[in-house]
């Protein structure tokens, strides 16, 4: 019996050594998942932090070319050139930038621009204005800056003003993603199904 006793003992005092040991293990396992979280948080942050940056670059340009496209707003006062030499800054700041950006919003502002500009119709020459000379809201023809040779900038494959309101609009709700943008009725993340 006395054996046993002393195997119980040896046992206990075993269990006791090992607690703290035990507690000190998970403790420092805990700390450094902790530090991991934090450095992943920060690094999270940094990043939405350069995507809002880039964001307050790229939406005048933006909404200067939906206005231009959809005949409001400012429209009158966007030439084509003016236009083209916007999406060739937007293009510029956006490329120089996109490993920041989700594929998705990378993809919806390529569809953009894609909508509003015949990028590859021509080889050797600026992309060509895919907005129409003409809407229900106006005429550039009228306009102080016009010229017959503005129409060379035009393409024949005009798109309506509701594809690129669509586009825009895609693009809008992927900056919001990106960014990180919520409204009441919409949780911080979404699942994609």
């Amino acid at each position: 019996m006395a054996d046993s006793w002393n195997s119980v003992q040896i046992v206990t005092v075993i269990v006791d050594a090992a607690t703290p040991v035990t507690v000190a293990v998970l403790g420092v396992i805990f700390a450094r998942a902790s530090r991991r979280i934090e450095q992943v948080q920060w690094a999270n942050q940094t990043v939405v932090t350069q995507r809002l940056k880039v964001f307050e670059k790229l939406a005048p340009g933006l909404n200067q070319l939906l206005c231009f496209a959809t005949f409001v707003g400012s429209w009158k006062e966007i030439d084509p050139r003016k236009a083209i030499a916007i999406k060739r800054d937007l293009d510029q700041t956006m490329y120089a930038n996109k490993v920041l950006f989700s594929d998705e919003l990378f993809a919806a502002y390529h569809q953009f621009m894609t909508i509003l500009f015949d990028m590859f119709g021509t080889t050797g020459a600026d992309a060509k204005v895919r907005a129409p000379i003409e809407s229900q809201w106006g005429t550039r023809r009228e306009l102080l800056w016009w010229n017959d040779v503005m129409s060379g900038l035009f393409t024949d494959k005009a798109v309506s003003l509701e594809d690129v309101q669509a586009a825009y609009d895609a693009l809008g709700e992927q900056f919001r993603a990106d960014l990180y943008v919520t409204s009441q009725g919409r949780p911080l993340l979404t699942s994609q199904s």
